[in-house]
């Protein structure tokens, strides 16, 4: 009834962690930078002698040990200056807001200052959910014009499908809960844009459009004489194969975001939370849009007009996890 901040034993331990991570970084640069430094330029000059001290730099060197291991992949000086940055800018946050709390409400009104502490991760993650929601919401938002004017489905069909997508993505979450105790989210997402994109939209591409009759040019329907169209069929089990597995990479996503964002996104009103809804629904309705620019181009080959875009942008997030695979860590 007051509307305070609870208290979040998370989050406290988040910007613990980041404290630590930021300090232990910068002893590894100091360290590194002395290391690096010819002799030479010591050699005249006693007032810039400075001695290694032996517990920073080991402390430092278990830093980046524990670092590689976490991310399998090893990292760069670049990366740890990105997240040293990040977690200083998240801590001189955090020290202002605890200076400030009685203009605390006045923070949670300012919806631009939010993205200033959005770090490339996260921005990664965001972009890919935006796209994958395009994706999905072409599929699902075109399921009605597209059956009535390829398949002559009847509303009650269109409904039937829905279900059995509803209900097919219940095992498939399953499985997705079941595999992400012994890989890793980003590892898991790639693997689920990947089968999306080839068995789900690809066997979706109906290449008899690419040739059209031209006797038949003015009608509505799919050419059902030809073996190699898309059928009902076909697109039943591509509208399963990709609603389910795009809901379930989704999830993977999320789970990455929330391992990444800054502390400073994880309270308050605009959080990572409420831009990753804002990322969600604006592309849900940039696909909206996308379906009725494709339908004024051509209702009868709608199907192509669809498909072929959303494997080029599930083919470019694949391309953009595998591009930020360290730092998705």
């Amino acid at each position: 009834f007051t509307f305070s901040e609870p208290r979040r034993y998370g989050l406290q331990e988040l910007r613990k962690r980041e404290k630590v991570a930021s300090s232990s970084q910068r002893n590894l640069l100091t360290t590194v930078n002395i290391i690096t430094t010819p002799a030479s330029s010591f050699a005249n000059d006693d007032k810039h002698f400075m001695p290694v001290d032996c517990h920073n730099f080991h402390q430092a060197n278990s830093f980046e040990s524990d670092y590689t291991h976490g991310t399998s992949l090893g990292t760069s000086f670049d990366d740890l200056t990105e997240y040293d940055a990040m977690s200083q800018q998240t801590n001189n946050s955090s020290g202002s807001t605890t200076r400030n709390k009685n203009s605390k409400s006045s923070f949670d009104f300012c919806t631009c200052r939010c993205f200033s502490y959005l770090n490339r991760s996260a921005t990664v993650c965001m972009i890919v959910v935006f796209w994958i929601r395009f994706v999905l919401e072409c599929m699902v938002g075109s399921t009605s014009i597209l059956t009535k004017n390829r398949y002559s489905w009847s509303i009650a069909n269109v409904g039937t499908l829905h279900l059995v997508n509803g209900l097919g993505v219940i095992p498939v979450s399953i499985l997705a809960g079941y595999l992400s105790q012994y890989y890793q989210d980003r590892y898991l997402a790639v693997r689920f844009l990947a089968i999306t994109l080839l068995f789900g939209l690809s066997i979706m591409v109906d290449v008899t459009d690419f040739f059209p009759n031209n006797e038949d040019e003015d009608n509505y329907y799919y050419n059902s004489d030809n073996v190699w169209s898309v059928g009902p069929y076909r697109y039943i089990a591509g509208s399963l194969i990709v609603f389910s597995s795009i809901n379930a990479c989704e999830s993977f996503v999320a789970s990455l975001m929330s391992k990444v964002v800054p502390s400073a996104l994880a309270e308050g009103t605009f959080n990572s939370g409420l831009l990753a809804t804002l990322v969600g629904t604006s592309g849900q309705a940039t696909g909206d849009l996308f379906i009725t620019a494709m339908g004024l181009v051509s209702i009868r080959n709608i199907l192509n007009l669809l498909i072929l875009p959303s494997m080029l942008l599930l083919l470019i997030c694949i391309i953009l996890i595998r591009r930020h695979y360290r730092i998705l860590a």
